[in-house]
């Protein structure tokens, strides 16, 4: 999503392990009032979330102006992007993108609550297998859990809503790996490019650069796909096994949290446990890299095709540093902020071994998965090269 490109994948992982420690407390204390005969509920309201998040939103004040053009115009785009991107990677897409849509607020939130249902669904399958809303675990989660949840992630999702730009969806854990979609917020792209006085052409085919350098990451490397859903589900599967435990979770996430207080850890981070660190390490690492080579391959092909990039590049950054305060207690609280400076670290990095070895070579890190980066390679660049070399 350019402008706000990370922030619902930030949002994703970090709201994982957020609501993994929410529940744990919900578990130990509503245990204690078990109800054997509760009627079961569900996990979360998903009907509940796609109402909070289409109020919060106010999408029907920014309607799509004339669709048709608009679509038209982003799929020559598309068209256009295409082989310039291929032509600097030296790669090709095994069949061109063709699921464009322009989308206004609340067509852009339909899509991404059924991603998000998805996205849970292992979460739900654990609960339900646990009795629902009876038994030892299902008592953590009543009607008015399930409803806050959805509460909870219908407000985000409904407050990304307004300030998406576009966004590639490459479906990660649907039922069948199909190719991705390019979505289109365009209410939102005619507000910040009127808002900066930007040009109308140049400021859409900024944007659909961007989000074009994520389809050739996912579509012209097929494991990418494959690896980023594996580590999903491994992630998924030790949130699982915290929810099944007992009370005590609750005690050593609480040490946790304690124990991280003053040493510059983020509030998610404190909670981890050590297989969980190891496994969002990677998570890490994986989206440092996708943000950071497709940042540096928009640089790249932009930089000879927009007359006003650098004042595109120059508006954007200087939107971002003035965000609201608002907009800094919920990239806080989210986890929005979390590991900023490692995506800057991914771009950096990438940037440096371009630098030394040429885009050829950076381009490497898609061969498989153990030519990807550490985080510590990620911050020397030099290492990565090395081990690469070696092999």
């Amino acid at each position: 999503m350019v402008g706000n490109q990370n922030e619902l994948r930030r949002f994703g992982a970090a709201l994982l392990i957020g609501i993994a420690a929410g529940l744990a407390a919900r578990y130990y204390f509503d245990s204690r009032a078990r109800n054997e005969s509760r009627v079961p509920t569900g996990l979360i309201d998903w009907e509940q979330a796609r109402q909070a998040a289409l109020r919060l939103s106010q999408w029907e004040q920014a309607p799509v102006d004339d669709r048709h053009f608009r679509r038209q115009q982003y799929a020559q785009m598309v068209a256009q992007s295409e082989p310039l991107i291929a032509e600097y990677l030296g790669v090709q897409l095994p069949e061109p993108v063709n699921r464009i849509f322009v989308f206004d607020r609340r067509e852009w939130l339909e899509a991404n609550i059924v991603s998000f249902s998805q996205l849970f669904r292992p979460l739900e399958e654990v609960y339900e297998k646990n009795g629902g809303g009876r038994g030892a675990l299902g008592v953590m989660v009543n009607d008015v859990s399930s409803k806050l949840l959805g509460m909870q992630i219908g407000g985000l999702l409904g407050y990304l809503a307004q300030r998406v730009l576009g966004q590639y969806d490459l479906s990660l854990l649907s039922a069948e790996a199909t190719g991705g979609s390019l979505y289109f917020v365009e209410p939102n792209i005619a507000r910040v490019q009127q808002q900066l006085g930007l040009n109308d052409t140049d400021f859409r085919l900024w944007i659909t650069l961007h989000e074009m350098t994520h389809a050739f990451e996912f579509e012209a490397y097929p494991w990418v796909r494959r690896y980023f859903r594996e580590l999903i589900e491994q992630n998924f599967t030790l949130i699982s096994g915290q929810m099944l435990g007992n009370g005590n979770n609750l005690i050593d996430i609480m040490m946790r949290l304690v124990q991280g207080v003053g040493s510059g850890q983020h509030w998610i981070e404190s909670v981890l446990t050590p297989d969980q660190r190891v496994v969002f390490d990677r998570i890490q690492a994986l989206m440092s890299i996708i943000e950071g080579y497709g940042n540096h391959v928009m640089n790249a092909v932009g930089r000879r095709l927009l007359p006003s990039f650098s004042q595109i590049e120059h508006q954007i950054a200087q939107r971002q540093r003035q965000r609201t305060l608002l907009d800094q207690m919920v990239f806080r609280l989210t986890g929005l902020d979390l590991k900023l400076a490692q995506y800057q670290q991914g771009e950096a990095f990438v940037n440096a071994v371009v630098a030394a070895r040429g885009i050829r070579f950076a381009g490497r890190v898609w061969e498989r998965p153990e030519h990807l980066p550490s985080m510590e390679e990620i911050r020397n660049p030099a290492m990565w090269i090395a081990r690469i070399e070696r092999m």
